[in-house]
């Protein structure tokens, strides 16, 4: 898990860095809402609190040289990875998610959305 969420956004972002400078892009990485909250016992939730301080990082890394940097936090997605016991609760549709990253990417030039966090409605104040 820290390989793949941690590491390998790490690998990705660096390899594309110069590239994203030479044509002024927009860098999107995937964190989560667990990557916000504190849940003992997962290591996921750390592997996303990292990959937001790496977003936030980037950025003040490269404020200067016009690329764009945006973390997008979606909840439970509605797939079949979801666990047993969270079955019942609201699901963000992947579509949902989709139009957030068009929505991320279609700002001006002179905005910079840097965190948008996705969550489904009526979804559990607690979570």
């Amino acid at each position: 898990m820290v390989l793949t969420n941690v590491y390998g956004t790490a690998l990705v972002a660096r390899a594309t860095l110069p590239s994203l400078q030479k044509h002024r892009g927009h860098l999107i990485l995937t964190g989560s809402v667990t990557g916000r909250v504190t849940i003992p016992g997962q290591l996921y939730s750390a592997t996303k609190w990292a990959v937001t301080a790496m977003a936030q990082s980037i950025r003040a890394e490269a404020a200067a040289t016009g690329i764009r940097v945006t973390v997008i936090q979606p909840d439970l997605v509605d797939t079949a990875a979801a666990s047993p016991d969270r079955h019942a609760d609201p699901k963000v549709a992947s579509g949902d998610i989709a139009r957030t990253v068009l929505f991320a990417l279609d700002q001006p030039r002179s905005i910079d959305v840097n965190e948008i966090v996705i969550r489904p409605t009526g979804q559990s104040p607690h979570r």
